[in-house]
């Protein structure tokens, strides 16, 4: 099931959902996420729900189903698509629609069930097995136990074919089975635009880490866990962790190869693990850091404030 390859990568378990689809593990993450707050659903605005795979229905919103049954009909609702990097990039959109008044509270979901046989989650990527998992997080504008101190985004969209390599456009979905991303992958490292994708991929990474900790005014120093996605290269590779000047104990790693990369979901899940587990005191810093095919990144730095 799993080549050797892939065995390598680290991971010791990955969650895999049975019969259930991402937005119905986003709607039981949702709910949670609004009793945790303690914030009335119905104050709730704003709802984004990010995934990178199948939602359950095609031609579909999946973001109105999981709003419906977490804050209510009356909250906007609107789907996040950017991949792995969607719930980070939920969260700089948010935090802007709050700071603007638009709402005071807002919602942030993922969920993703990545099933056979269209995909072989084992194998599917080089650095990653990929987990099933529904996440969210509440923002406000007047009160939480975290502090969202700033974030940045930023994108090398040279970087797109990646994902794509020759594949033909198509007029229908499910016409390639399993989804061959490794396939992809390869027939575009033999061509002459993949040369220096790596260090532009580094590049990107650092220039939005730098710009959420400069405008928070800190440094790496300053930072006491980082999430990063949980992805890992193995074979001596530098790892994203490497890359941003942190070390493994730092990161979540030793979190995520026990779930594995859960799409859009692995920040999220990552903060929640740190306050759950106890691993953050009032006054600490969290890095939140995200990647996504195309490529994007996206940083936020969270101040903690209290235990929940």
């Amino acid at each position: 099931m799993v080549d050797a390859a892939h065995q390598d990568l680290g991971y010791e378990s990955i969650a895999v959902a049975e019969g259930v689809a991402g937005p119905e593990m986003a709607v039981n993450a949702g709910i949670e996420a609004v009793r945790w707050s303690g914030v009335p659903a119905e104050e709730f605005g704003l709802v984004l729900h990010s995934s990178c795979w199948f939602q359950g229905i095609d031609l579909w919103t999946p973001s109105a189903y999981v709003a419906n049954r977490t804050v209510g009909r009356a909250a906007f609702p609107v789907d996040i698509g950017k991949n792995c990097n969607s719930g980070m990039g939920a969260l700089h959109l948010a935090t802007s629609y709050l700071l603007a008044g638009f709402a005071s509270e807002a919602l942030l979901t993922t969920g993703d069930h990545f099933a056979p046989p269209m995909l072989d989650r084992w194998n599917m990527q080089l650095n990653m097995i990929l987990g099933d998992a529904g996440t969210a997080l509440t923002l406000s504008s007047r009160a939480g136990f975290a502090r969202i101190l700033s974030t940045a985004v930023g994108a090398d969209n040279s970087l797109e074919p990646w994902l794509r390599g020759a594949a033909p456009f198509r007029s229908m979905p499910g016409q390639e089975c399993p989804v061959a991303l490794l396939e992809r992958g390869a027939q575009h490292a033999s061509t002459p635009e993949a040369a220096g994708s790596w260090e532009r991929y580094e590049a990107g990474l650092v220039k939005v880490v730098w710009q959420a900790l400069s405008e928070a005014g800190l440094g790496t120093g300053d930072v006491r866990r980082a999430v990063v996605p949980f992805m890992h290269r193995g074979g001596g590779q530098s790892e994203n962790y490497d890359v941003l000047g942190f070390s493994e104990k730092q990161s979540l790693w030793e979190y995520g190869r026990t779930v594995g990369h859960l799409g859009a979901g692995d920040q999220y899940a990552g903060l929640h693990h740190l306050v759950q587990q106890g691993a953050v005191a009032p006054g600490d810093i969290v890095l939140l850091v995200g990647s996504g095919p195309g490529f994007g990144f996206s940083a936020a730095v969270v101040e903690i404030l209290e235990l929940p």
